[in-house]
């Protein structure tokens, strides 16, 4: 027989299998020059999976674990014949894991087909000539992805670098997971009589990175379905680990940070990125856990950098339409407490695993009611006399029945895309409640707010898509109804151009442009009354004297007044639409007259604004006298102040104004036509 025929004899119940199959009996008379099968073990050392990095900081120490059973192995196995040409002799074959036992949990056997069998005497291990280089053992290496059923394909020129990109969709990211082994071609595997205590174990290790998103679903997260624990998320979160810090950000190229491309070298157990970066999309590996609602995970190139500074987006999350950032600070504390890390960047083998409690950030608000401002008009000239006070303390109520509002809120332009969100109560101390809870969208989301009263009060857009505001009118005052008690809030502002949020110290933005950011404290809605009251009580000197005027039939009117107008969402400012040659004041008795006016200019494109007293000689309104007064020329003050009456243009929103008119006869001089004399004096022009 030739060496080879007489090996095959001896070791015909003998199969060299690279797995662990048991060996037959065969009876001691034979010479068993090569004697027995391999007892072929493969293991996985627990890294990322028990060798993690985590927020505490804490690094497990090097273990074992099975694979899956059916996991397909490719493999490797080299060695030389002396004698033979060519003497280096290099096979590959294919195997399949086992499931691991009781008795030996942290390890899987392998089995191969009939034709993927490899045998010792291939290697020339029965022939004597060849001691030698059977003594230096066989060197082995594997690859494999935990769990697949196909093993990743190797060419005969990629043992050494094969190329080698990571799952970057979010979709079964572990199957980018590659393990190799190489500890049996550092450590060759030489040919002895087979023991218990002389069984290889093939180490297979991950050359790659692993960052692992831990995510529980706490407060707000109420309807959902998704996750084990108590609370859950409605749909699957999304983690997309990339440094932008806009949503819409994320698909900029130049904010990708992670390693995905590369080359794995299995003979030396190693990757090596080609520097590209890309957008990662986390996958979810579990939503089965009773601590840990959602378990998302990435594999990743080692290099990749976790963030240079601690306040460094590292992922945004989604969950449920919520946007969260991801700030660095925490793993890059648990980096610090690890060993061999140097600027934050991933090293193969380590878990990174960030716990995330995800909260919905309720937005609370109280809410404010400011008075109404009292002026009155201060007495300036003999025929027209006039006071004037801005109001202090003043006594007004509240609007009768502000017990709730209309909520809006809008993250886009400060003058358009309100949307009401709810109509929330407030009670008499100003603390507002909502049916139910509105959050931040994420982080660092800015809102503007608005709070509009009374509800259901229409708020409308221009045709042009410019701004929106609510449209009001002139009319009688009445403390209970539109638009006479409306009131707009608007949120009091007292950081400045910061953001207010403590945890964003660093965003100095202009909140009146940008809104307000996300904040635990409470906002404040200050409302005010958007329209101006304009009061006016009619005098004359005692009744008898020489310039004495019956005021049983007088009547008041506005001259060239702005009779409609909108008040803006964006400022609260009012802009006029529409003007009138006359309108008359409501009359609440002989003497008194009041009216709910549009805040306005004293000047306009049809003239000045005038105040026209008409004095009737009767019911019958056959004679009259008409007296003038230019509302610009009437000084005013605040009330109880001390300071000089000052002339002013506009009336403003939220101001009463109380007008005191004495009216008396024009003295008639006797000249050839009687006519009245028309008096001015100082800036008061007054006529009949």
């Amino acid at each position: 027989m030739t060496g080879k025929n007489f090996i095959y004899t001896l070791m015909a119940s003998f199969v060299l299998v690279l797995g662990a199959c048991t060996s037959e009996d065969v009876s001691d008379s034979f010479d068993r020059t090569a004697d027995g099968t391999i007892d072929f073990n493969v293991g996985v050392e627990a890294s990322p999976a028990n060798r993690t990095v985590t927020r505490g900081g804490e690094s497990s120490a090097s273990q074992y674990y099975a694979m899956k059973a059916g996991t397909q192995v490719r493999l490797k196995v080299d060695g030389t014949w002396a004698g033979k040409d060519p003497e280096a002799i290099s096979k590959k074959t294919t195997c399949t894991t086992i499931a691991a036992t009781d008795a030996a949990p942290t390890i899987n056997a392998l089995s191969f087909t009939e034709n993927e069998m490899l045998y010792w005497d291939d290697y020339g291990t029965g022939d004597p000539n060849n001691k030698t280089n059977t003594d230096n053992g066989l060197k082995v290496l594997g690859v494999a992805v935990d769990g697949m059923a196909e093993a990743p394909a190797v060419k005969d020129t990629e043992w050494e670098s094969l190329s080698w990109p990571v799952i970057t969709d979010g979709k079964d990211v572990l199957n980018g997971d590659i393990i190799v082994s190489n500890n049996l071609s550092t450590d060759p595997y030489k040919f002895v009589k087979p023991t218990k205590e002389n069984v290889r174990n093939m180490i297979f290790v991950h050359p790659l990175s692993k960052i692992t998103f831990n995510l529980t679903a706490s407060d707000g997260f109420t309807k959902g379905s998704v996750g084990a624990t108590e609370k859950k998320f409605e749909k699957d979160p999304r983690v997309i680990m990339t440094n932008a810090t806009e949503l819409a950000d994320t698909a900029d190229a130049s904010k990708n940070y992670v390693l995905a491309t590369g080359t794995v070298n299995i003979q030396k157990a190693t990757a090596e990125s080609n520097g590209v970066t890309s957008k990662v999309i986390a996958g979810t590996t579990s939503t089965t856990d009773e601590k840990v609602t959602v378990i998302k995970q990435a594999v990743v190139y080692p290099g990749t950098q976790l963030g240079a500074y601690d306040n460094t987006i590292i992922a945004v999350l989604n969950a449920d339409d919520n946007i969260y950032f991801i700030k660095a600070k925490e793993i890059h504390t648990a980096i610090d407490n690890a060993t061999g890390h140097t600027e934050y960047k991933t090293l193969p083998g380590y878990n990174y695993i960030i716990n995330i409690t995800v909260k919905k950030s309720g937005v609370i608000l109280t809410a404010s009611v400011t008075k109404w401002v009292d002026v009155e008009a201060e007495q300036a000239h003999p025929e027209i006399n006039i006071t004037a006070h801005i109001g202090e303390g003043s006594t007004d109520e509240l609007p009768s029945g502000f017990n709730g509002f209309d909520f809006y809120l809008n993250d886009k332009d400060i003058a358009k895309g309100y949307l009401k969100a709810a109509t929330p109560t407030v009670d008499i101390s100003g603390d507002v409640t909502f049916t139910n809870t509105l959050y931040w969208t994420h982080h660092y989301q800015h809102y503007h707010f608005r709070g509009i009263y009374p509800t259901g009060t229409p708020v409308e857009e221009d045709a042009t898509d410019q701004h929106q505001y609510v449209e009001v009118s002139n009319g009688a005052y009445n403390a209970s109804k539109f638009p006479s008690n409306f009131v707009l809030g608007m949120p009091e502002i007292d950081e400045g151009t910061m953001c207010g949020n403590p945890d964003h110290k660093d965003q100095e933005v202009d909140m009146s442009k940008y809104g307000i950011c996300a904040r635990k404290a409470a906002i404040n809605l200050n409302f005010r009354y958007m329209m101006s009251q304009v009061e006016v009580t009619l005098k004359s000197s005692a009744e008898g004297s020489d310039n004495y005027v019956d005021l049983t039939n007088a009547e008041v009117e506005l001259v060239n007044v702005g009779t409609k107008g909108q008040i803006l969402l964006s400022d609260r400012s009012a802009v006029v639409t529409k003007y009138a040659d006359e309108e008359t004041l409501h009359s609440i008795d002989s003497k008194h007259y009041h009216g709910i006016i549009v805040p306005q200019l004293f000047e306009n494109s049809k003239g000045k604004l005038k105040f026209k007293i008409t004095v009737y000689s009767d019911s019958t309104k056959t004679k009259k006298d008409v007296y003038y007064a230019e509302v610009a020329s009437i000084k005013v003050k605040e009330k109880g102040s001390t300071a000089s009456a000052a002339l002013t243009d506009v009336w403003k929103s939220g101001t009463h104004y109380v007008y005191d008119l004495m009216i008396t006869k024009t003295e008639i001089s006797a000249t050839a036509s009687l006519t009245d004399w028309t008096t001015v004096e100082g800036s008061q022009e007054v006529w009949f």
